[in-house]
């Protein structure tokens, strides 16, 4: 699998300068799918900084989690994946340390590339060592190449920007209980009409050339339609205009809906 680091590289980036990891007893990585780790682990788990508090679990990304490539580091010893410090937002750190114990292990997870920290899987205390790291794949790494550039689609002009986009969606949290997965793409109403889903649908006030952002998610789906059903997926439309959600098709046909990557994505003007 491709890597910018290799294994010892993705141990130091997690132990060595961490603040938020004290004494290491034990480390360990292996290179995997983010699809891999999710198979194995189950999904990620947030914890706060009391060990006895229950964990929090979902975490969204962008892109195929089968395509995203992940250490999985596991550290024994000392770790607090809340910080030493309490959190402050909106002034200076207290400069207190936390009232809480450190946790015994936990399984970070580093993304292969760019090489970087991408988020905490797990930890624990009711062991010295997290026994389904022991259980994760381990695949060789290989040097990453980057792809060759292509040719970009033409731009179109929208008033809301792709983060608003997105996160217009992930606050419905009535009908989006869990996020597996999350993606976005912008094309006209034209384009997403021809995607070849039945689902598709396009305000008759809409222009067909007028630009739309399509916003697919996977995880636990529970539109106000559905009276009461959840489905593993769900699609919204955006308008690129004003922002309006303005549709939304959720089904169980398999985990992620199959037409989304093949429709296209042109670029957005930078704001």
């Amino acid at each position: 699998m491709p890597s910018m680091i290799q294994r010892d590289e993705a141990i130091a980036l997690v132990t060595s300068g961490n603040a938020d990891v004290g004494r290491v007893d034990r480390a360990d990585a292996k290179l995997m799918t983010f699809a891999d780790y999710l198979r194995v682990a189950g999904p990620v788990r947030t914890h706060a900084g009391d060990p006895q508090a229950t964990a929090m679990t979902g975490f969204g990304i962008f892109g195929d989690p089968a395509q995203r490539y992940v250490w999985a580091v596991a550290v024994s010893g000392e770790v607090w994946p809340n910080g030493r410090e309490p959190i402050s937002f909106g002034g200076p750190p207290p400069g207190s340390p936390t009232p809480y114990p450190p946790y015994r292990w936990a399984i970070f997870l580093v993304e292969s590339v760019p090489g970087r920290l991408m988020v905490i899987g797990d930890v624990g205390i009711a062991e010295a060592w997290p026994s389904t790291f022991d259980k994760l794949p381990s695949h060789p790494a290989m040097t990453y190449v980057p792809p060759s550039p292509t040719p970009r689609l033409t731009t179109l002009g929208v008033k809301i920007q792709q983060p608003l986009a997105t996160s217009a969606v992930m606050k419905l949290s009535a009908e989006v209980r869990r996020i597996d997965r999350i993606e976005v793409k912008l094309m006209t109403w034209r384009e997403y009409l021809a995607s070849g889903d039945p689902g598709a649908y396009k305000p008759a006030a809409a222009d067909d050339g007028a630009p739309v952002w399509i916003v697919a998610v996977a995880g636990e789906i529970v539109p106000a339609f559905g009276h009461g059903l959840t489905f593993n997926w769900g699609v919204f439309t955006i308008d690129g205009t004003d922002g309006g959600i303005t549709s939304l098709t959720a089904r169980n046909d398999g985990a992620w809906p199959a037409f989304f990557d093949a429709l296209p994505d042109h670029p957005a003007p930078s704001p």
